[in-house]
């Protein structure tokens, strides 16, 4: 549909000129150079009101389909015996089939590997109690691979949405294993463990650093490690962890801390660069006692 404009005024002296012309063009109407009206044809205005009109068509029913093509998860819509209507391009990759042949197959010949698996106790879950689903499962489509996977009805579809976390998975078992670590390392009792800022401050101890500084977690936060150092070892070990704070590699000393007694606690250590999301967070500090000396000796 072609469009014109005129003015309010234009429109109230010759009316029958602008009726004949909206036969075949909406008329927007102006006032002081503002759009205000449209003047239609009775005939195209009940076609935009009964939503039939062909951008009502462009629109209709296809807007989810539009919308999977774009989302990074994968989408695969269902009837309500599973069978496959529509598979966007992420379900494909992650699937490693094309998606485009999945339409017209029911879910489980599609897609064999999910017969019997927990994606399918899901989607049938939501098929036959037409309910939600939600779980994080193991992958049907790779070994060791997991899945956030969801399902849910949509009218008369049913949707199975899923993405890939195996790396989620595997970064949260890290952390499980690190934690435990820490734990063993503790009660080991003569294994100590110093977590520090990218400025060198310390943001965790553990219990045998802190029975060797005679000092308890809360007084030594925020504190830079270097200035427990033993005046002897600390320009050595200032040098060295600078160098690994900024990207150098790992390095392994022996310098004497000290403690509240003004004793010298000497120590075996290790010092690697902590490294997060988005690039180095800090350094990690590992040490063993070696026992105790005078501030100043050799």
């Amino acid at each position: 549909m072609s469009e014109v404009t005129a003015t309010a005024a234009e429109v109230v002296r010759a009316f029958s000129h602008w009726r004949d012309v909206a036969s075949d063009s909406a008329v927007f109407i102006t006032n002081h150079g503002k759009e205000t009206h449209v003047l239609l044809d009775i005939d195209q205005y009940r076609e935009l009101a009964s939503g039939n009109a062909s951008g009502a068509d462009k629109g209709s029913g296809n807007e989810l389909v539009s919308l999977a093509e774009w989302i990074d998860e994968a989408l695969v819509i269902c009837d309500s015996d599973l069978r496959i209507q529509y598979a966007n391009r992420v379900a494909g990759a992650i699937c490693r089939k094309n998606s485009a042949e999945f339409a017209g197959s029911l879910l489980e010949e599609a897609l064999p590997s999910v017969a019997g698996s927990l994606m399918e106790v899901h989607a049938r879950r939501t098929v036959v109690g037409g309910e939600p689903s939600a779980a994080d499962i193991p992958s049907p489509f790779k070994e060791g691979a997991w899945l956030r996977f969801q399902s849910f009805p949509l009218g008369n579809q049913n949707v199975l949405m899923f993405r890939d976390i195996t790396e989620d998975v595997q970064r949260h078992r890290l952390a499980d294993v690190k934690t435990s670590i820490l734990e063993a390392m503790s009660v080991h009792g003569d294994v100590g463990y110093v977590r520090l800022s990218i400025r060198g401050t310390i943001e965790r101890i553990d219990d045998p650093f802190a029975r060797m500084v005679e000092l308890d977690e809360e007084r030594l936060m925020g504190v830079a490690i270097v200035d427990l150092v033993a005046r002897e070892d600390r320009v050595v070990f200032r040098d060295t962890l600078e160098g690994v704070l900024r990207g150098g590699p790992p390095q392994r000393l022996e310098v004497g801390f000290l403690n509240n007694s003004g004793k010298v606690a000497t120590a075996k250590l290790s010092i690697v660069q902590l490294h997060g999301a988005y690039g180095a967070e800090g350094a990690v500090v590992m040490l063993t006692s070696q026992g105790m000396r005078e501030e100043g000796a050799d």
